[in-house]
């Protein structure tokens, strides 16, 4: 058997792409009348050398690329003068080939006359490649630590040799044992040994961790704003425990998540490490204390929209906030205030402390709203933002069909779930978004009416084909004797930008044996939609909904829409404008206008 001692070929680096700023259109003019001029003078300025290779396979043909030089010689050189820089050329593709496993490659490289500059030209025959037979790779301790690692190595036995990747997999195992904090780890062995007899390789590599370093002193610059206790609330770990990268990252983005602070920091000092024990210094700025924020926008729904909020982030050095928002528009006009304290993890966990005021009079009903409460959130073992709210609400409305008018004063507890994945906030290809809400009350519990209400909605994108589909439904049903003497707030309506497109606002809903309009008792709405570039920024749509609000659900009576639609993908998110039309309602074409994330 013939051993060798390999080195690892070279691979190109990606390079830098540099963005040059728009010229003035006089200077850009005379820039290429001169590069014109120059060209017209001297053609050879046009002409560079080439390489050309024959026969290679593709991967080798880029390491060949890659590699080989190109002696910097003008054009007019001759193929005998070049000649000299053959040898360097052959050991050029040698290197390229053994990089990629071609031990036995062959080669035929000369330097041709072209009509205006010279060529090299590199025949390859590659021969057939190093197979690895077997891979051995051991972690003296600590083992399991590295299993994900080792379960998913570069190189695995009846893979063609490539010596990038076997770098790759020591410097995996390298990376691997600075992120838990193996900071003396050491390769014992790493070797491998090619068989040219049998054109196989071997990959041999031991790896011993060493000691394991720990958390030390964590050390907070402190702000006016928030007293440090609070802060350290958010450490996700102890000093003396073990050191982990991965628990680094975590404490800064529940950090930069907090909105208490623009500037995060997080730095372990592994330098300072005593008894390995590595500090960590933490260095925080606190963001504006106070913001006052508006904004106007318009969605065919409730028209035409000015904002106006108030924030104040950290009411005191336990953090505590207060925040107010409101609108109004021709439609619907609202105000609600939250005072929020961090519970005993702040990064997942408030109590809320709420109350607000709503009026919305559209074309099926009017209805004023006052409510307050508390509600209690946090993310739960499965990641879902769970929350448990009692509300008292008061509501009088009247339904404008039957002119009917309900007053009522309930106290009304409740769960609900939460969760969003997407792989973007703003523009997502691929995400989903689940709601569901449960609650209810009582006339033998402060309230006038008696009821139990489930809500279910959700949002699912995926990429297919040039684009991408979006599934959207909404279910929900309603446990009461008379649902007719429940407010509106609690009735069920659909129709519009974000329900049932190519209907009204809210005006799909069961109607009575006069012909008059009254709330559902159920609620069943689904839709999907297809959508794919134009333009960089432009986006071409076409969908389909369905659903209403009924009192049975043997006669859910979905009514239908289809229509086409155009997206925006705006620096502030996406401006939808969609031309629907509905299927029961004689074809009439309805516009809608909407602004905001797809989840």
């Amino acid at each position: 058997m013939v051993t060798l001692q390999v080195m690892t070929g070279l691979f190109p680096r990606a390079g830098t792409a540099r963005v040059v700023g728009r010229q003035p259109v006089l200077l850009l003019f005379r820039a290429l009348a001169t590069v014109l001029v120059l060209f017209a003078v001297n053609p050879g300025l046009a002409q560079q050398p080439r390489l050309q290779v024959n026969g290679a396979p593709p991967d080798l043909e880029q390491n060949i690329r890659a590699l080989v030089q190109l002696p910097g010689q003008s054009c007019d050189a001759t193929p005998r003068s070049l000649s000299r820089f053959l040898p360097d050329v052959r050991q050029q593709v040698n290197r390229a080939g053994r990089a990629l496993g071609y031990y036995f490659l062959t080669e035929q490289s000369r330097f041709i006359a072209g009509e205006r500059c010279w060529q090299l030209d590199i025949s390859v025959d590659a021969g057939e490649p190093v197979m690895i037979a077997a891979v051995n790779v051991s972690v003296a301790d600590h083992r399991d630590l590295f299993e994900e690692t080792l379960a998913s190595l570069p190189v695995e036995a009846g893979d063609q040799l490539n010596h990038a990747l076997y770098e790759r997999t020591k410097s995996e195992l390298s990376s691997r044992a600075v992120e838990l904090g193996f900071f003396s780890a050491r390769f014992a062995r790493t070797e491998l040994r090619v068989d040219l007899q049998n054109n196989t390789a071997d990959v041999q590599i031991e790896f011993e961790p060493g000691d394991r370093f720990r958390f030390g002193e964590v050390n907070l610059e402190p702000v006016d704003g928030l007293s440090e206790d609070f802060i350290r609330r958010y450490l996700n770990f102890e000093s003396g425990g073990f050191y982990s990268a991965s628990s680094l990252i975590d404490l800064r983005n529940v950090l930069n998540d907090s909105f208490y602070f623009s500037t995060v920091n997080v730095t372990p000092a592994i330098d300072q490490a005593v008894d390995q024990q590595v500090p960590v210094q933490v260095g925080l700025q606190l963001r504006p204390r106070r913001v006052y924020s508006t904004g106007v926008g318009v969605t065919t729904d409730i028209g035409p929209r000015v904002r106006l909020d108030y924030e104040d982030r950290y009411l005191n050095r336990r953090g505590h906030r207060f925040d107010v928002q409101s609108s109004a528009s021709p439609i619907q006009q609202m105000i609600d205030l939250d005072y929020s304290i961090p519970w005993n993890d702040p990064a997942t966990e408030r109590l809320i402390f709420s109350g607000g005021l709503l009026h919305e009079d559209n074309d099926t009903f009017s209805v004023r709203t006052t409510k307050y409460g508390v509600t209690y959130t946090f993310m739960n073992r499965w990641n879902w933002r769970q929350e448990y709210f009692i509300n008292v609400q008061h509501d009088d409305s009247t339904l404008l069909d039957t002119n009917t008018r309900e007053t009522s004063d309930m106290l009304i507890p409740g769960v609900s779930l939460t969760r969003t994945r997407a792989d973007d906030a703003l523009y997502p290809q691929r995400g989903w978004k689940l709601s569901a809400r449960l609650s209810g009350a009582s006339d033998t519990l402060l309230s006038t009416e008696t009821f139990l209400q489930f809500y279910l909605n959700g949002k699912f994108i995926n990429p297919l084909g040039p684009g991408r589909v979006m599934v959207k439904f909404e279910a929900g049903t309603t446990v009461t004797d008379e649902i007719r003497n429940l407010p509106a707030s609690i009735q069920f309506f659909t129709g519009g930008d974000q329900s049932v497109r190519g209907y009204k606002y809210q005006s799909l809903a069961p109607v009575n044996d006069s012909d008059e309009q009254t709330g559902g008792k159920h609620l069943l709405v689904a839709g999907i939609e297809y959508d794919f570039n134009i333009l960089p920024s432009w986006k071409l749509a076409v969908f389909a909904d369905a659903g209403n609000a009924f009192l049975s659900p043997d006669e859910p009576d979905l009514r239908k829409s289809v229509g086409i639609g155009v997206r925006w993908l705006s620096p502030l998110g996406p401006v939808r404008l969609d031309l629907a039309s509905g299927l029961d309602n004689d074809n009439a074409f309805r516009l809608h206008l909407t602004m905001g994330p797809d989840l």
